[in-house]
């Protein structure tokens, strides 16, 4: 799986993660915990950024990055698709994912470990 993080993004996640080059990729719908969402009905719907020092299973799954080091879950993969991206939209400021069938969230979190 292939993730691709635009320029503006990375600038975005620079100025929030400071130093950090390694993080998770997941849902935030409470199938994890890192999720501070509750309820079935954001199954697959929420996504986060969670700030990690190394891969922490079930995240093991690495995602080749142009940028950062990124892990995943084999339950996350399943909502993820093949040719990820991750963009910044600036008139929102927020990050948006998307994939090879449209956009999966317009508002992904993130978190520090």
């Amino acid at each position: 799986m292939n993730l691709t993080i635009t320029d503006a993004a990375q600038i975005f996640l620079i100025s929030k993660l400071s130093k950090a080059k390694t993080f998770l990729l997941t849902l935030n719908d409470g199938s994890n915990q890192f999720s501070t969402a509750e309820g079935c009905c954001m199954i697959g719907d929420r996504f986060q950024i969670v700030v990690v020092e190394d891969k922490l299973a079930p995240f093991t799954i690495p995602l080749e990055s142009n940028v950062f080091t990124v892990y995943t879950s084999e339950y996350d993969k399943m909502f993820l698709g093949n040719q990820i991206t991750l963009d910044f939209n600036q008139s929102s400021h927020l990050l948006v994912l998307k994939n090879e069938n449209g956009i999966l969230d317009i508002n992904v979190a993130v978190r520090n470990n």
